[in-house]
C-alpha cells in the first residue's frame, strides 16, 4: 500500500516561506527521467516496492530527483553517476553545466564567459568528455575548446547521466567518461503538457530576462505517442572584472629614481649607483598594466525538441527523435579600460616591498606618470546552433535483441569581434596623463585606482592618418613627422566552424538463461565527421574616418556600479566609444587591392596567422566494431555479474589547409597560399573488463578495467608552418603538426556502493587513468630549432643558450644582432601524466525520522584529484581547470504541498593555462565557494510556482599568480534569481 503523508499549508510552510521571501514548488512532471538500463519499469517499479515498505513515498521534486539518479546508478552495470530532472521537469540550476557540478567528480569553470560553462571530468579537462545524446554522438557546437553549455537549454532534458567506465558498446572518444543528455522518448513520458513561464533577474546591472517553455506528450494509444518541447529564453547578464594583466621588474634606472625604497634590491650599478643589493639583487615588481573590463550579454537561446515512438507488436519498437537549439548573442558588448604604467622618468615606488611566497618581490602601491591609456569598445556576435535527430528500430524477445540506429546532426559556432579603441599614446615628450594604483594585495576591497586629466581619451581630432600597411589596424591625429599623442584602432577576430555528423550503427545481443555466460553483444559502427573552421583577422583600411567627431566617446555605461560595490575605489574616468554610432559613421569600408572582404565586412589582414592556422577542413571516418560478453554465476553466495569485451576503431583522417607560399606586400593576399592535403590512419584496439559483485542485498562492489582514447581538439592541428612577419628582431614561428595523433589512456576504477535504505547511498569510489601522447604546447628551443631554416626563409639555425639564432641579421638596433627564432607548436607529448582520485558520495531521504522531520533529505559528495608526471621540459605536470578537492553538501525539505533546496559548491584552488596577452600569465584560480537555493509550492495540482536564487553567498573568482597577493584577475557576477510559474493539463 502507498501512503502518502499530506501536510497542510498552515504555520511550518508559513515559517518557512516568509524565512526565504519565497513562494514556490514542484508540480507532478510531465516526462519521467531516463533510466540507462535496459530494465527501466523493473527498476521503477522495485524502487517503488522499497519505499512503500518504509511507510511513506513522495514522489515528486528534489526527492524524486535524487531518488531517479540513484535508481540508475544502481541499476547499471558501469560505474555511473547522474541528475534528473525534478518534479517540475527542469534542473534547478542556471545551466546545465551548473547542474552537473552536483555530480561527484564533475567540476565547473566559471572562466569562461557568457555563461558558456564547461566542466571536468574526474580531473581531466572538458574536451576529454564525449557528450552524447540518448546514448549516441552528435555535432556539437565546438569552437576552439569544450562544447559551451550554455548553448543549450535544460528545459528538454529529462536526465544527464556521466558514464564513467564506458563499455565496449559504448561510444567511444571520451577519456574522462561519457557525457549523456537524455531526451525520454513518447512512450516513456506521460499524457499532458505543461507551459511554464519564467523571469530572470541579475543583480548586477539590474536586469532582467523573461523565459517561457511548453510542451505536449499525446498518446494516441499504449503503442504510439508523439511529444514536442519548445523552450524560450532571453538572456541579460553581465560580468564585471578587473585584470592586473602582468607585472614587471622596476629598471635600475627607475631603482635609482625610488633608492629610498628600492636600493636593496638591486645591484650596484652605474644605472642605479645609490643601489646596495643588501636584501637581493633580482629586483622588484610592480603591476605595469591595469584593466578595468566589463562584459555585457544580451540575446536569446531557442531550444525545442520532438518525437514520436510506435510499438507495432511487442517485440517491435521504432522511435525517433530530434532536438535543436540557437543561442544567439548578436551584440554581447564590451567595455575595457587598459593603462600601461611603463614611463620610467615617472614611477614611484609609494610602499615598501612585499615578499611573496616564491621569493619574489612585489609593490602592491605605485604613482605614475604618462602612461599609454587605452579606451577599448568591443562589440563581440555570438552563435551558438546544434540539431540532430535520431532514428531507433528495435526489435526483441526473451532471447534476441535486434537495435539499429541512424543519425544526422550538424553544429556551428560564429564568433565575430570589432574593436574600436582610443588612445592616449606616449611621445617623447610625454602625455600629461598620471595616476595612483593600489592592488590591495589581493584583498580587492583595498584596491584603489584613479587617473587624469577627465576625460583621459577623446575622438575630437579634426584629422585622422591611417598608419598604412605597416600598421594596419590604427589611425592617428597627426602624421608621423609632428608627433602622435592621439590614436583610434580598429580590428577585429572573426572565427567560424561548422561540425557535421553521419552515422549509422547495429548491434545484436543474444542471452542465455541458466548459464554462466548471460549474453554475447556485437555490434559495429560507422561515423563521418566533417569540422569546417575559418578564421580572420581585420584591418582599418578604408574606413570613413573623415566622419568621426567629439560625441563618439562618452563615460562607459558601467561606471555607476561597476563590481557591485564590492571593490575597493575603481577609477570612473573610463571611455567608451559610441559602438553603433561609430559604425555608422566609418563604414562601408574600401577594399584593398588584391584583398578580400571578411564575412564581417572588413579587409582582411593575410600576414596574421588567424588566416593561416584557422582556414581548413578537417574530416575523420572512423568504422568501428566490438564484441562483449556478459556474465553471472555465484561465488560463495555472493551474485558476481559483469561483462568483457573488444572494440576496434579505424579512423581516416584528412586535413585541407592552407600553405603560405609567398608574401605580397605587408598585408598580403589570397594568392600568397596554397591548399595542401594531409593524410594519416590509424586504429585503436580498446578492451574493457567489468565487474560487479552483489556482496548483500544492499551492498555492491563494482571494478572497471579499459582503455580509451581522445582526438584531438581541431583547432589543435596547425598543419601548416607559419613564419609571422619579423618584430623588434624576433620572429614567431608556428611549427606545422598534421600528424597530431589522438591520446590514449589506461584506466582502472572501483567503487563499493551501500544503498542502505530506500532512496539512500554511501559509495567510495577510486579511479587511476594513465595517460599517454598527452597534447602539450611547447616552446623548447632545444627542441624546435632546426638547423636548416632556408626553407622557411630564416637563413641556417643554431642553439645559442637558450636562444634560436637565425644567419640572418637584424641591423635596427643599437648593433646588427642575429634575428632570434620564436618556436612554438602542438605535439604529442612522450611522458605519461597519471591521474588519480576519490570520490565519495552520500545521499540519503530523512523518512524514517518522526512527524514533521521525515520532509528531510540531503546528501554530501566529496573529490579528490591528484595529478603526476612530467611535461616534455621535465616539469611537473598540471592539467588546467582541475581542483584536487571539490565538494558538495545538498540539504532540502520537501512535502507534497511545498519544498525547499540549499546547495553549496565549494572546490580548492586549481591552475590555468597561460591564455595570451588578455588575460596575461600562467596562474592559479583562488578556492570558491557558492550557495545556491531553490523553493517550490504548489498553488494546486495543476499550477506550481518556484523560486530559485544563485550564488547568494555573493562569490567573486580571483586568479593569482603563486601568491594570492599577487593578484592577477578578479571576476564578478553578482547574485542571480529566477521566478517561475508552471501549469500543467
Amino acid at each position: 500500500m502507498t501512503i502518502v503523508v499530506d501536510v497542510s499549508r498552515g504555520s511550518l510552510a508559513a515559517v518557512l516561506l516568509a524565512a526565504t521571501a519565497l513562494t514556490a514548488v514542484p508540480a507532478l512532471a510531465q516526462q519521467t527521467p531516463v533510466t540507462p538500463a535496459s530494465d527501466t519499469a523493473a527498476a521503477q517499479d522495485r524502487g517503488v516496492e522499497e519505499a512503500e515498505t518504509q511507510g511513506e513515498i513522495v514522489v515528486t521534486g528534489f526527492r524524486q530527483s535524487y531518488s531517479d539518479a540513484i535508481r540508475s546508478k544502481r541499476n547499471e552495470v558501469a560505474i555511473t553517476d547522474g541528475i534528473s530532472s525534478d518534479g517540475l521537469g527542469r534542473f534547478p540550476d542556471l545551466n546545465v553545466g551548473e547542474a552537473l557540478q552536483r555530480v561527484p567528480g564533475v567540476q565547473i569553470n566559471r572562466e569562461a564567459e557568457g555563461r558558456n560553462a564547461t566542466i571536468n571530468l574526474r580531473g581531466l579537462p572538458g574536451e576529454y568528455a564525449r557528450m552524447t545524446l540518448n546514448g549516441v554522438a552528435f555535432a556539437e557546437p565546438i569552437l576552439s575548446e569544450a562544447a559551451p553549455l550554455g548553448a543549450f537549454n535544460a528545459d528538454i532534458f529529462s536526465a544527464i547521466v556521466i558514464d564513467k567506465s564506458p563499455m565496449a558498446n559504448a561510444q567511444s572518444g571520451g577519456l574522462s567518461g561519457n557525457v549523456d543528455l537524455q531526451i525520454a522518448t513518447a512512450l516513456s513520458r506521460k499524457e499532458g503538457g505543461f507551459i511554464k513561464a519564467s523571469m530572470e533577474y541579475n543583480q548586477l546591472g539590474e536586469t532582467f530576462a523573461p523565459g517561457a517553455t511548453i510542451g505536449y506528450n499525446h498518446l494516441f494509444s499504449d503503442r504510439f505517442g508523439v511529444f514536442g518541447v519548445l523552450a524560450y529564453k532571453h538572456e541579460n547578464f553581465r560580468r564585471d572584472s578587473v585584470q592586473f594583466n602582468s607585472y614587471s621588474n622596476f629598471s635600475a634606472a627607475q631603482a635609482q629614481a625610488n633608492a629610498s625604497v628600492l636600493g636593496s634590491y638591486y645591484a650596484n650599478s652605474a644605472a642605479c649607483p645609490s643601489c646596495t643589493g643588501t636584501t637581493t639583487t633580482k629586483g622588484v615588481l610592480y603591476e605595469s598594466s591595469m584593466r578595468q573590463y566589463s562584459r555585457l550579454n544580451e540575446g536569446d537561446l531557442y531550444t525545442g525538441a520532438a518525437g514520436a515512438e510506435w510499438k507495432p507488436n511487442d517485440e517491435t519498437r521504432l522511435s525517433v527523435t530530434g532536438f535543436y537549439t540557437d543561442r544567439r548573442l548578436p551584440k554581447t558588448n564590451q567595455y575595457i579600460l587598459i593603462v600601461g604604467e611603463t614611463d620610467a622618468s615617472g614611477l614611484t615606488a609609494k610602499t615598501n616591498p612585499v615578499q611573496l611566497s616564491d621569493g619574489r618581490y612585489v609593490v602592491t602601491d605605485i604613482d605614475f606618470t604618462n602612461p599609454d591609456s587605452r579606451m577599448s569598445t568591443r562589440r563581440l556576435g555570438i552563435r551558438q546552433r546544434s540539431w540532430g535527430i535520431d532514428g531507433k528500430g528495435e526489435w526483441s524477445n526473451d532471447a534476441w535483441r535486434i537495435t539499429t540506429m541512424l543519425t544526422a546532426s550538424k553544429a556551428d559556432n560564429k564568433s565575430e569581434e570589432t574593436s574600436i579603441d582610443f588612445d592616449r599614446i606616449q611621445t617623447a615628450t610625454g602625455n600629461g596623463a598620471t595616476g595612483t594604483l593600489r592592488t590591495g594585495a589581493g584583498d580587492i576591497s583595498n584596491f584603489y585606482y584613479s587617473l587624469s586629466p577627465s576625460p583621459l581619451v577623446t575622438s575630437a581630432v579634426p584629422t585622422w592618418y591611417w598608419g598604412g600597411v605597416t600598421d594596419p589596424t590604427q589611425y592617428y591625429n597627426t602624421p608621423t613627422s609632428v608627433g602622435r599623442t592621439n590614436r583610434m584602432q580598429f580590428t577585429g577576430t572573426q572565427s567560424y566552424a561548422t561540425n557535421e555528423l553521419l552515422a549509422g550503427q547495429a548491434d545484436v545481443e543474444r542471452t542465455f538463461e541458466g548459464s554462466v555466460l548471460s549474453g554475447i553483444q556485437v555490434g559495429g559502427r560507422y561515423e563521418h565527421n566533417r569540422f569546417i573552421s575559418r578564421g580572420y583577422r581585420t584591418s582599418a583600411y578604408g574606413l570613413q574616418v573623415q566622419n568621426i567627431t567629439g560625441g563618439l566617446v562618452t563615460t562607459a555605461p558601467v561606471v555607476a556600479d561597476f563590481f557591485g560595490g564590492k571593490l575597493g575605489t575603481y577609477t570612473t574616468n573610463w571611455q567608451a566609444t559610441r559602438f553603433d554610432d561609430a559604425l555608422a559613421a566609418l563604414t562601408p569600408v574600401t577594399m584593398y587591392p588584391g584583398g578580400e572582404l571578411s564575412p564581417s565586412g572588413y579587409n582582411i589582414r593575410y600576414n596574421d596567422n588567424n588566416y593561416a592556422l584557422y582556414n581548413f577542413t578537417n574530416q575523420t571516418d572512423i568504422a568501428s566494431v566490438y564484441g562483449q560478453l556478459k556474465y553471472e554465476f555465484h561465488l560463495g553466495g555472493v551474485r558476481v555479474r559483469g561483462n568483457g569485451g573488444l572494440r576496434y576503431e579505424y579512423a581516416r583522417n584528412t586535413i585541407d589547409a592552407l600553405d603560405r607560399v609567398k608574401l605580397t606586400g605587408t598585408i598580403g593576399s589570397p594568392s600568397d597560399f596554397k591548399t595542401n592535403t594531409y593524410r594519416q590512419s590509424y586504429g585503436k584496439w580498446l578492451p574493457s573488463f567489468i565487474l560487479v559483485a552483489d556482496l548483500t542485498d544492499k551492498l555492491l562492489l563494482r571494478g572497471a578495467a579499459y582503455r580509451t582514447y581522445v582526438r584531438p581538439q581541431p583547432r589543435q592541428f596547425t598543419p601548416a608552418t607559419v613564419v609571422g612577419n619579423p618584430d623588434n628582431g624576433v620572429y614567431a614561428l608556428t611549427l606545422g603538426n598534421p600528424g597530431l595523433k589522438p591520446y590514449d589512456s589506461t584506466s582502472f576504477d572501483v567503487s563499493v556502493e551501500w544503498y542502505n535504505r530506500a532512496n539512500g547511498i554511501v559509495s567510495l569510489a577510486a579511479f587511476q587513468k594513465r595517460i599517454t601522447g598527452l597534447i602539450a604546447q611547447i616552446t623548447d628551443p632545444t627542441k624546435l630549432c632546426p638547423a636548416d631554416g632556408s626553407a622557411l626563409g630564416l637563413g641556417t639555425l643554431r642553439i645559442n643558450g637558450d636562444r634560436c639564432e637565425s644567419s640572418l641579421i637584424y641591423t635596427g638596433g643599437a648593433v646588427p644582432t642575429p634575428y632570434l627564432v620564436s618556436a612554438s607548436g602542438f605535439v604529442n607529448q612522450t611522458n605519461p601524466v597519471t591521474v588519480r582520485g576519490l570520490e565519495f558520495n552520500l545521499q540519503q531521504s530523512l523518512d524514517f525520522l518522526p512527524g514533521i522531520l521525515r520532509h528531510l533529505g540531503g546528501g554530501f559528495n566529496y573529490a579528490f584529484t591528484d595529478i603526476s608526471g612530467k611535461t616534455s621540459s621535465g616539469a611537473a605536470a598540471t592539467l588546467p581547470g582541475v581542483s584536487k578537492h571539490n565538494a558538495n553538501v545538498i540539504g532540502y525539505y520537501e512535502t507534497k504541498d511545498y519544498g525547499l533546496r540549499l546547495v553549496y559548491n565549494v572546490r580548492s584552488k586549481y591552475d590555468l593555462a597561460s591564455a595570451g596577452t588578455f588575460t596575461g600569465a600562467a596562474r592559479q584560480v583562488k578556492a570558491r565557494g557558492q550557495l545556491d537555493l531553490s523553493a517550490s509550492y504548489n498553488v494546486n495540482e495543476q499550477f506550481s510556482l518556484s523560486f530559485d536564487a544563485y550564488n547568494l553567498t555573493n562569490a567573486i573568482r580571483i586568479e593569482y599568480e603563486n601568491d594570492p597577493r599577487l593578484i592577477r584577475r578578479a571576476d564578478y557576477d553578482g547574485r542571480t534569481f529566477t521566478l517561475t510559474a508552471r501549469a500543467t493539463f
